[in-house]
């Protein structure tokens, strides 16, 4: 199992996705801690970056143009595209 698969799984695992959207640094410490790599932000930077070509993240611009904020996308190959901006939910009263 390659570092990709290994922090994936652990996301998949802890369901991180429920955490919403989150900065750069909270996943920066999980990969860390995953990886064990504390001094070396360049790994960790190219980890997170191909993890996101791949469509494993959601990104957001928050304020301005350089702040993002990410959410981990369990269904990888759902992009962000495709998925609807509001989820519709139909309801449905009946009375017998």
């Amino acid at each position: 199992m390659n570092k990709e698969e290994a922090i994936v799984k652990y996301l998949q695992y802890k369901k991180i996705q429920n955490l919403g959207y989150c900065k750069y640094a909270i996943f920066r410490r999980i990969i860390q801690y995953i990886l064990d790599i504390h001094d070396d932000n360049y790994i960790i930077r190219k980890t997170f970056l191909k993890l996101y070509d791949k469509n494993y993240f959601y990104r957001i611009s928050t304020t301005g143009k350089k702040s993002y904020r990410y959410k981990f996308n369990p269904d990888k190959f759902i992009s962000m595209k495709d998925r609807p901006s509001k989820l519709n939910f139909p309801i449905v009263i009946s009375f017998d």
